[in-house]
């Protein structure tokens, strides 16, 4: 192959907005690698920078996770990495994995264990080191504690609530009626949010209060998540998901909700932003992703495969997770 596919967002809006372009392959500078990418993880980040939420203002390539093998390797780079299947956290915070082609450093590839579904191995990646570091790095609840999941059945909620079980944790999840037989088979009980007050069920069910609630809707959501936790109890907010359609505006509008928890003595509030925060340094990402694929390999995990697309068709992917149409990660293969 002379060439290589990529990916591209022009503009913001719908799926449609998504272009597959091509160019040349990639070269590697000295201390660089290219890798042919096998799985690409899709996230919602990815969904939100489509629509125009903190997204740059020319044409980019998403993605924030791959994992392939080494095609070529630049000076410097032992020659007999080539073929090794490796995992890449793509530096910029999600930009970049929606490619054929990808060019890293090599010090910053995490090695995938043999016989290890590229797929699984990616679907391990940014959801579930985003639900490792917040319940083992932020977190830190002892067995029995109990936690509320928002959207249990997507990427990183299907993450929680498998790592959250593996905890001893008492585990509550919100989800659409379809997912709950699947919400609950990993371990969690299920809210139907569409058809009850999560807030009045959590009340009932535990008057004195839940441990910890994990956010990544925001907005005015957090205050209603405030109102099931215990006093003392730990809020995590890790996303916007609630105001993205929205727009910018609308985002930036829900950062009051935040600011009134923020100045609220009863609450334990935590923030965190993948590769962005102290919890979720680069490298700490590095050490958690191999942790994660050891325990995946032992059969130990075992995330949740919403779809398996095809690169050149990622925007019926990004229309699935404009759905929400499917449990746990979509990965798009080469």
């Amino acid at each position: 192959m002379s060439a290589s596919r990529r990916i591209e967002v022009r503009g913001s809006g719908g799926p449609d907005v998504l272009h597959v372009v091509e160019g040349p392959i990639p070269i590697p500078g000295r201390g660089q690698v290219v890798i042919r990418v096998q799985a690409a993880g899709v996230a919602y980040g990815d969904v939100m920078r489509r629509r125009g939420v903190l997204a740059p203002p020319w044409a980019f390539t998403p993605g924030y996770d791959v994992v392939g093998r080494i095609a070529t390797v630049g000076r410097g780079v032992d020659p007999d990495r080539v073929g090794q299947c490796v995992g890449l956290l793509l530096p910029g915070i999600g930009f970049g994995g929606y490619a054929e082609h990808v060019r890293a450093r090599a010090t910053r590839l995490v090695p995938i264990p043999t016989g290890l579904d590229p797929v699984v191995a990616v679907a391990l990646g940014l959801n579930y080191v985003t639900a490792w570091q917040i319940l083992h790095r932020q977190l830190r609840l002892p067995p029995g504690a109990s936690l509320l999941v928002h959207g249990a059945a997507g990427g990183v909620g299907t993450a929680l609530v498998e790592l959250g079980r593996q905890a001893g944790l008492t585990l509550y999840g919100t989800a659409s009626a379809p997912k709950h037989e699947q919400v609950r088979a990993r371990g969690a009980e299920p809210i139907d949010y569409r058809a009850h007050d999560f807030v009045d069920v959590l009340r009932q069910r535990l008057p004195q209060g839940l441990d910890a609630v994990t956010d990544g809707i925001g907005g005015n959501h957090l205050l209603r998540s405030r109102q099931v936790l215990r006093r003392g109890g730990a809020l995590v907010f890790f996303g916007v998901s609630g105001d993205v359609a929205g727009g910018m505006s609308q985002v930036l509008r829900g950062g009051a909700a935040l600011l009134r928890l923020a100045l609220d003595p009863r609450l334990r509030l935590r923030l965190y932003g993948f590769m962005s925060s102290p919890a979720s340094l680069p490298w700490r990402c590095r050490q958690d992703w191999a942790r994660l694929l050891d325990l995946g390999a032992s059969g130990e995990l075992a995330p949740a495969i919403g779809a398996r697309i095809p690169l050149l068709q990622a925007a019926q992917a990004h229309d699935l997770v404009d759905r929400a149409a499917v449990v746990g990660k979509v990965v798009l293969t080469a």
